[in-house]
């Protein structure tokens, strides 16, 4: 799907929400993992694998009632098999740490495509 300029700064608004609304929500994680509550934090958990989910989708343009992860052309190495490990599992340390990795590495992947995406429409055709 070819984007639009409007269509693009939409997507990079909505990510630039989602991964704010994740920082606060990491916070919290940080502290009830820490403070080794991981009856508090599941919720927050659940919280955000929505996040990334919209994330996720958002980045590659997708329309959130009818997407696959498998349509995504941008997202992390083995998102499915470490997503299922989280939803399985979203008490352990180990999940939280696994969807921050997530995060990460679709906020690099994510800002990769905006700089080729400006860069592409700057040229001179």
């Amino acid at each position: 799907m070819e984007r639009t300029e409007s269509s693009f700064h939409d997507n990079v608004q909505v990510v630039t929400t989602i991964l704010g609304e994740w920082e606060q929500c990491k916070n919290e994680l940080d502290n009830h993992f820490r403070n080794r509550d991981s009856d508090k934090a599941l919720p927050l958990m659940k919280r955000a694998l929505e996040l990334f989910e919209q994330f996720l989708v958002s980045s590659n343009s997708l329309s959130p009632d009818k997407y696959w992860i498998k349509d995504c052309k941008i997202k992390p190495v083995n998102v499915e098999e470490r997503l299922d490990f989280i939803i399985s599992r979203p008490k352990l340390f180990h999940s939280y740490k696994q969807l921050a990795e997530l995060f990460a590495e679709q906020e690099k992947q994510f800002a990769k495509q905006t700089i080729l995406f400006r860069t592409k429409n700057k040229r001179p055709d």
